[in-house]
This record gives structure tokens, sequence and C-alpha cells, in this order.
């Protein structure tokens, strides 16, 4: 029974969608679970079944949005400005909701946006003079590079509950600068560094650049 408060236009896969990823943001995403997605919408899991058959087929949605509405890549001849945008863009997705982002990267080849994606990345590659195995190497490390940007962001911990991440980050600080001096001294030095970070769009910025530079790095001195 639907509850009253909830229209039934509410109950559709995308805002199954939206909801668990909002939980997994805020809770982590172990707090994602078909019971809790209709407990959300005051109605029982057998309501959700018509659109989300199970948590496996809820977290594959949850991965395949964040290839929805990616930007373009550039038109032109410059690879590396594409390869960067490819990234960036990609990175800007998975920062809307960083407690799913690793549902990201299984998702590429099984949706249509995201084949688009790697089809166009791969095109480019090729064009710059890449084999088909580093092209594929490369936008596979690519997608790898911005997952992990996000989900190792410093101070950002989205693997666990908002309420719980502020008291890990102290432990984890507490513990750096508790390190013996004399054997650690720059683990000391970076121990705020290492636990905040307080420009957190140069730090994506930086890492999109030196991932970009390493693939640019790679095809030798012509590219």
């Amino acid at each position: 029974m639907i509850a009253p408060s909830v229209p039934r236009a509410e109950l559709s896969r995308d805002a199954f969608v939206d909801r668990a990823l909002a939980i997994a943001d805020t809770e982590g995403i172990a707090a994602v679970t078909v019971r809790r997605i209709a407990q959300e919408f005051g109605v029982t899991p057998m309501a959700l079944y018509w659109h989300i058959r199970s948590k496996e087929e809820l977290l594959d949605a949850m991965g395949d949005r964040f290839f929805a509405g990616l930007e373009p890549l550039p038109v032109g001849d410059d690879w590396v400005e594409q390869l960067r945008a490819a990234v960036a863009a990609l990175v800007a997705s998975l920062r809307r909701h960083p407690g799913a982002a690793h549902l990201a990267a299984p998702r590429v080849m099984y949706c249509d946006a995201g084949r688009d994606l790697a089809e166009q990345t791969l095109a480019t590659l090729r064009a710059a003079g890449f084999s088909v195995a580093q092209a594929a190497d490369v936008a596979r490390h690519a997608m790898q590079t911005a997952v992990m940007l996000v989900t190792n962001e410093a101070g950002a911990e989205p693997h666990v509950a908002a309420e719980m991440r502020q008291a890990l980050l102290d432990t984890k600080r507490s513990a750096l600068k508790a390190l013996s001096a004399d054997r650690y001294p720059h683990l000391i030095e970076a121990a705020d560094a290492m636990t905040d970070c307080e420009d957190v769009d140069g730090y994506y910025d930086f890492g999109v650049d030196m991932f970009v530079a390493g693939a640019r790095a790679t095809l030798g001195p012509t590219a």
C-alpha cells in the first residue's frame, strides 16, 4: 500500500536510483538496500519489483547513472585536450555522488552512454597514434583514475556514514602525528594534508593533469 504522502508518480526507477545515491552519500553504500528504498517511499519491497528487481539491479542502475548526461568530448585534433576533457567529465559526474562512485567502472560497457564515451575515447587515442592495446589501457586507466580521485579525496571518506567521518579522520590524523619523528618525519609533516583537502578543485585538476601527462609521455616526444 502506497503511503498517502507519496504520490504514485514518484514511484519510478529514476526516483529510486536518486534516493539510493543520496543514501550512499550520507550513510555509505552498505545502507543501500531494496528494503531501505521501499521504506523511504512508504511502500513494500514488492512495490519496487516492477522497476528494480534486486539490490544488484539497483546498484547497476546507480552505476549507469554516472554516464548519463556527460559533457560531449570537444571536437578537434588535440587528443590531449580530448582525453583531459573525458577524464574531467567523468570526475565531475562521479563527484556528484562520491558514495557510489566505485559503481561506475564496472558499468561502463553495459550502458549506451558508457559505451559511447569509451568508443569516442578509443577513437581519439587511435587517431593520436596509440596501438589498439595501448588505447585500451589508457581508456581503462582513465576510468580507474577518475574513480580513484573521487573515492580517495583526502577528508571525504565517502565509504562511511557522514556522522562518522570526522571521528575517523581525527583518528587517522592523530595516528600519523604520533609516529616516531626520527623515522617518519615526512608522514608527520603531511598528516594534515593527507587527511584534509584544502583546495578540492586544485586536487582534481592536478590529478587529471598528471594522468594526461603520463599518457602523453608514453606516446613519445611527437605527442
